[in-house]
């Protein structure tokens, strides 16, 4: 089934904002007018599950996400003087924007601006990803990559990072045998 009505119905996502909608409710939506294989895809991008699927979307999305990772691990390698070798994956191609992307991402004065530049940039190219069919299911996928992003972001806040501070330095107290 072509999912025209689908792209067309979903609410507008917008990095920093609150989600309209949550993982729940869009799989409802979907689950409407999408087949059973391609309910699976989608359920494999909201999962972050991207390297399972068979959709030619998430081959490119794979490609342009692996490149930007190791990117983002050879200049973190280079800033402690390491080896980034481990770190790095293989993918096809490469994109000279996306390693630029990244050293641009680097030159924010802190952490939260990093990531915050480096997703703006994962929105753009999910953007150019589906250009060619902006109603097609490539743009399902990508909505579904896009939720993901809103979603992380959403659920950054003080409260939350104090948390997770918290959990870290009890891990950490344990690891030196404190208690």
């Amino acid at each position: 089934m072509k999912p025209y009505y689908l792209v067309a119905s979903l609410p507008t996502l917008v990095l920093g904002d609150p989600a309209p909608l949550d993982v729940a409710s869009f799989l409802a939506a979907c689950a409407n007018l999408l087949s059973e294989e391609e309910l699976a895809e989608v359920t494999l991008m909201l999962e972050g599950r991207v390297g399972e699927s068979g959709a030619a979307f998430a081959k490119d999305w794979l490609r342009v996400d692996t490149q930007l990772r190791n990117a983002v691990a050879r200049v973190r390698a280079g800033k402690r003087s390491a080896e980034a070798r481990s770190f790095l994956r293989e993918h096809e191609g490469y994109d000279v924007s996306l390693e630029k992307a990244v050293t641009d991402a680097y030159t924010r004065p802190n952490p939260l601006e990093r990531e915050l530049f480096l997703d703006r940039h994962r929105w753009q190219r999910l953007d150019e990803l589906v250009l060619a069919e902006p109603f097609g299911f490539a743009a399902v996928l990508a909505y579904a990559l896009k939720l993901r992003l809103v979603l992380r972001w959403a659920d950054l806040n003080d409260e939350a990072g104090g948390q997770r501070l918290t959990e870290l330095l009890k891990e950490l107290d344990k690891s030196e045998g404190k208690t």
